[in-house]
């Protein structure tokens, strides 16, 4: 259940950036016709029919005026994708973590596959080759972002470097961020979670984990601040004694006079101390099935 949590909150950031990025195609592609100075000049009167029939059979949208030095959609894409890059790393800086030797909770690709992840150096060792491979797209798509927003600073109706620099970072932007969606999409079709890890580390604190649902159970019987001097207190005999939590807080006579074993135990008991996940989690996906496929582009 922790890391079903973790992962609704990768699903819900997903969803919310792919209902983004759908508004703002809608909002920012268009076409760009204006002839040599922005006014259709050459075209006479046709000029808006001409611009209007070009953007019909290139399926884009018309806008109010030619905006060949005008960047600032070009600009919002840039943002919007840099926006994606980074939420992208921070799902694969999350895996990477988890598959630390340390806390070893996950672990990405196929096992034994030569290529995905095994250490050259250390055979036991399979390294989150996927997650960190993302990791770099972002950082490098985030990286080329400066570049296309320093880009929108151009002369009158025609750029001197500007839409030139544009025409490197652009595409440079797309690839990294792509590579950072796939490579996220990699890491997280091959995720293998460690259930008894997991609970392994839960383990790790001998019960401190559970201090906050301790002081929530006993600030009805005595009050707020008393709860939390009597769990610091018992917390920190735990941690000097290095004795559960839980076996501390059942010899102290403050804490037994108000709450009996099975409240105790109640309390303890980390499954059961998962408040609104469940509602988190079908949010997550109502949200994320709420999404229409869209239309392709024509």
């Amino acid at each position: 259940m922790r890391h079903t949590g973790k992962a609704a909150r990768w699903l819900a950031l997903s969803t919310r950036l792919a209902t983004r990025l759908r508004t703002l195609q809608q909002q920012v592609v268009v076409v760009q016709l204006g002839g040599a100075a922005g006014t259709l000049a050459a075209l006479g009167k046709e000029g808006l029919r001409v611009m209007e029939m070009l953007a019909h059979d290139l399926g884009l949208g018309v806008p109010d005026l030619p905006w060949h030095a005008e960047r600032d959609r070009i600009g919002e894409v840039a943002a919007g994708l840099g926006v994606v890059a980074g939420a992208m790393g921070k799902i694969a800086t999350d895996i990477a973590l988890l598959a630390q030797t340390e806390v070893g909770e996950v672990s990405t690709g196929a096992a034994g596959a030569g290529g995905s992840g095994r250490s050259s150096a250390m055979p036991h060792k399979r390294n989150p080759v996927e997650a960190t491979t993302a990791l770099a797209c972002s950082r490098m798509a985030i990286g080329t972002v400066p570049v296309i927003l320093g880009a929108g600073v151009q002369e009158h109706e025609r750029a001197t470097g500007g839409w030139q620099a544009e025409w490197q970072a652009v595409p440079e932007l797309f690839r990294f961020t792509s590579g950072a969606v796939q490579w996220v999409l990699r890491a997280l079709s091959s995720l293998q979670v460690d259930a008894e890890r997991m609970q392994a580390n839960l383990n790790l604190t001998h019960g401190l984990i559970m201090a906050e649902a301790l002081t929530t159970a006993l600030v009805p019987h005595l009050g707020r601040s008393e709860a939390f001097r009597a769990v610091q207190r018992v917390s920190d005999r735990a941690a000097q004694t290095r004795t559960n939590l839980r076996d501390v807080a059942a010899a102290d006579a403050q804490i037994r006079a108000v709450l009996s074993p099975q409240a105790l135990e109640r309390v303890f008991d980390v499954s059961a101390y998962l408040g609104s996940t469940d509602t988190f989690i079908d949010r997550a996906l109502a949200d994320f099935r709420s999404m229409r496929p869209q239309a392709p582009a024509r």
